[in-house]
């Protein structure tokens, strides 16, 4: 993730809890601070204009940063193979119980299911439970490269970075940190 696609928000779209999770760049900032999305006006508006869950993207903004804490610890932990703090594993399972889900069979047999109805903050922390600790969680990851920070779905079982760019500067800055031979 580079500054300059800072207000394109490229990564915005894909998944409502790694859009929520994903709106704080690590090391991004001035001085080295992170970079919170959250914070700005400007970004803010263009986070909420790109992510896919509209309920999600309504949500008041105190409401929208407490849900983005509590999804971001859970990510945290479940990307580092670690059990979910008990405080937020309780958290977002009392919000998880207001996401009604109902089963059904498709026309070609499967099963299936699909949410009916419930609150955005209840959906998210639903979604955010089935990622840290459903059948996905071994492919999340959270980058480390510099400036990034971004949890992200690995595609391959190698995938150490959220994008090429990130992997890149990963590279990159590797190498500058090596003393010559």
């Amino acid at each position: 993730m580079t500054i300059r696609n800072l207000h394109e928000m490229p990564w915005i779209g894909e998944d409502p809890v790694l859009d929520l999770a994903n709106t704080v760049l690590c090391d991004a900032g001035p001085a080295r601070g992170d970079i919170d999305l959250l914070a700005d006006a400007r970004l803010l508006a263009s986070w909420r204009s790109r992510t896919l869950d509209r309920r999600l993207a309504d949500l008041p903004l105190e409401d929208l940063t407490a849900l983005r804490d509590l999804v971001r610890c859970a990510l945290d932990a479940a990307a580092g193979q670690a059990a979910l703090p008990e405080s937020v594993r309780t958290r977002l399972n009392d919000l998880a119980s207001a996401a009604p889900v109902t089963l059904f069979v498709s026309a070609d047999g499967r099963l299936g299911q699909r949410e009916t109805g419930g609150a955005a903050d209840a959906s998210v922390a639903r979604q955010a439970l089935a990622l840290a600790a459903g059948p996905d969680q071994a492919r999340l990851r959270r980058c480390y490269a510099p400036s990034c920070g971004m949890f992200f779905l690995a595609r391959r079982r190698d995938q150490a970075w959220c994008s090429l760019g990130c992997g890149n500067r990963a590279r990159s800055a590797r190498r500058q940190s090596q003393p010559p031979a």
